[in-house]
């Protein structure tokens, strides 16, 4: 599970860069060509973007804030296609060309969480931040670093903020409740996790997040009545099965096979870590361990799973 499941596309306001399209205009002769090449990079997607985006680039036709536009586009879309470092290339280039461009820092800053190098995504941040206070996904991903270098105190005084400017939205919740657990403070996380729960009940990772520490609290955990509200037939469905002790370990495993090998690892990651948590409860003492390394080892380092199997390693004795 991505933190707060943010993605590039969802949450990169596009459309301040749309309007800037919109009033920059040509300020020379540009050639009709180059005009539908930046178009394109702004419509399109996947190579068919990169594509116009580069051509728009190497027309000659476009200066300052059009180019950073279009080295913003083409960023964009290289993180659609999971090559990191071109996108951070790209939007460092659109930050020379407007370092005024929260979204360009934002967006190279949930890449550099991508990468595990947290301290520079907080950095981007901090720029995002400093261009605009009251946005609520510059907080939340912030807090999501800070969380990824074990600092829960910055990461629940980021996630207070994004709360502040997005009350309703569960995943802030959920992330303060799990920010607040690794804390050591069980009881606040219940309460932050109960209200995700409760603003969103269809939410699987809410609901697994409950039991946990309900399950720490030493309280009946509510996961087969959650799950009535929520869409069994499809991912992480196979995790819950789990929990309830419907399906084993290898058969959650088996499960999360996918065409999209992105996709395949984060399913297999969830699965070890979620399988580590059973463990865990269980008190199996080898296995929850294992579990737990291998999480640590090869979830996406954007995950909550990811973070999360370095503090209860950590918890346990072992190493970050």
């Amino acid at each position: 599970m991505r933190a707060l499941r943010d993605t590039i596309l969802d949450t990169i306001l596009a459309t301040s860069f749309v309007a800037l399209l919109a009033i920059a205009g040509p300020a020379r002769l540009v050639h009709a060509a180059a005009i539908d090449d930046r178009n394109a990079c702004r419509d399109l997607s996947g190579a068919a973007a990169i594509a116009a985006c580069t051509r728009a680039i190497n027309s000659g036709s476009w200066r300052g804030h059009d180019m950073a536009i279009l080295y913003f586009f083409r960023a964009a879309e290289y993180a659609e296609q999971h090559e990191i470092d071109r996108a951070i290339a790209d939007y460092s280039e659109s930050i020379k060309f407007d370092d005024n461009s929260e979204d360009a820092f934002y967006g190279r800053g949930q890449l550099y969480a991508a990468k595990g190098d947290f301290d520079q995504a907080i950095m981007d941040y901090n720029e995002a931040i400093k261009q605009n206070r009251e946005n609520a996904y510059f907080y939340a991903n912030r807090a999501a670093a800070y969380v990824g270098k074990g600092d829960f105190d910055h990461a629940i005084a980021d996630y207070n903020q994004a709360i502040r400017f997005d009350a309703n939205n569960a995943n802030r919740y959920r992330s303060r409740g799990i920010a607040y657990l690794y804390k050591g403070d069980p009881t606040m996380a219940l309460a932050d996790v109960g209200q995700a729960t409760k603003l969103d009940p269809k939410n699987a990772y809410s609901a697994l997040w409950l039991d946990i520490i309900s399950q720490r609290k030493q309280l009946p955990g509510r996961l087969s009545q959650a799950i009535s509200a929520i869409d069994m037939t499809k991912w992480p469905a196979p995790v819950l099965r789990m929990y309830l002790g419907q399906v084993d370990l290898p058969a959650a495993l088996a499960s999360a096979d996918d065409a999209d090998a992105e996709t395949k690892k984060g399913r297999i990651c969830e699965v070890n870590f979620y399988g580590g948590e059973l463990a865990l409860q269980k008190g199996t003492a080898d296995e929850k361990v294992r579990l737990f390394q291998l999480a640590a080892n090869d979830c996406p380092k954007d995950f909550d799973e990811w973070s999360a199997a370095n503090a209860e390693l950590k918890s346990l004795g072992g190493s970050r």
